[in-house]
C-alpha cells in the first residue's frame, strides 16, 4: 500500500518537473536523464523516497512495538492461568483412578483428556571420551569418520575459467566445482 503511494508522489514529481510518466511504460523506456543537473535531481528523488519510506517504517515499527508489548501481556496473562488451573488439574489427577500404560497415564472428561507421560532420559555425550571408549573396546564399526574437501585451502590454487574451475597445480578443471557467473550490481549511494 504504501509502496504504490510512494510510487504516486515520485511519478507526479517526475511529471511535473521533466514531463516524464513513470506510470506510463513507454515514456519510462524512452525518457533519459540527459546532464548532470537532471542526475542530481534523481539522486535528491530517490533520497526524499529514502527518506520518506525511512519515516513510514518508524510509524509501523512503533505500531508493531506497541502490539507486541500488548500481545506479551496477554501471553503473560494467559501462561499464568493456564499454569495455576493445569497445576490444580494435576492435583485432580492424582486422586483419581485412571488407565496407565508403560508411557503414560491418562484420564478422559468430556472436555479433554489429562495426562502424565514419562519421559525417556536425556542423553548428553561428550563425543571425544566416546569415541575413546568404543575404539580402546574394538567397536571401530560404530565410530563414523566424516571426509569433507578443504575449500578454503583448495580455493587459494584454483583459477577460473568461465563456468570451469582451473587446479593450478594441476592444470584440471576440477569436478564436482561449477563457477556461476553473477551478473554486476549497479547502486546508487546518497
Amino acid at each position: 500500500m504504501q509502496g504504490g503511494r510512494m510510487m504516486n508522489i515520485l511519478a507526479n514529481i517526475a511529471l511535473k518537473n521533466l514531463g516524464v510518466d513513470i506510470e506510463d511504460e513507454q515514456q519510462k523506456e524512452s525518457w533519459k536523464i540527459e546532464n548532470d543537473s537532471q542526475a542530481d535531481w534523481a539522486l535528491d528523488k530517490i533520497r526524499e523516497a529514502k527518506a520518506e519510506f525511512r519515516r513510514f517504517e518508524m510509524v509501523v515499527n512503533d505500531k508493531i512495538a506497541q502490539l507486541q508489548e500488548a500481545l506479551a501481556a496477554e501471553k503473560e496473562k494467559m501462561e499464568r492461568e493456564v499454569g495455576f488451573f493445569s497445576g490444580k488439574l494435576a492435583e485432580y489427577f492424582e486422586t483419581v483412578p485412571h488407565k496407565k500404560t508403560k508411557t503414560q497415564e491418562t484420564y478422559a472428561l468430556p472436555s479433554g483428556k489429562l495426562i502424565k507421560k514419562y519421559k525417556q532420559p536425556k542423553i548428553e555425550r561428550d563425543e571425544e571420551k566416546l569415541i575413546a571408549w568404543l575404539e580402546q573396546n574394538g567397536m571401530t564399526e560404530l565410530v563414523k569418520i566424516e571426509k569433507r574437501a578443504d575449500w578454503a585451502t583448495l580455493k587459494k590454487d584454483t583459477v577460473i575459467d568461465g563456468e570451469r574451475v582451473i587446479s593450478k597445480t594441476t592444470g584440471e578443471a576440477i569436478p564436482g566445482v561449477v563457477a556461476i557467473p553473477q551478473n554486476p550490481e549497479f547502486t546508487v549511494e546518497v
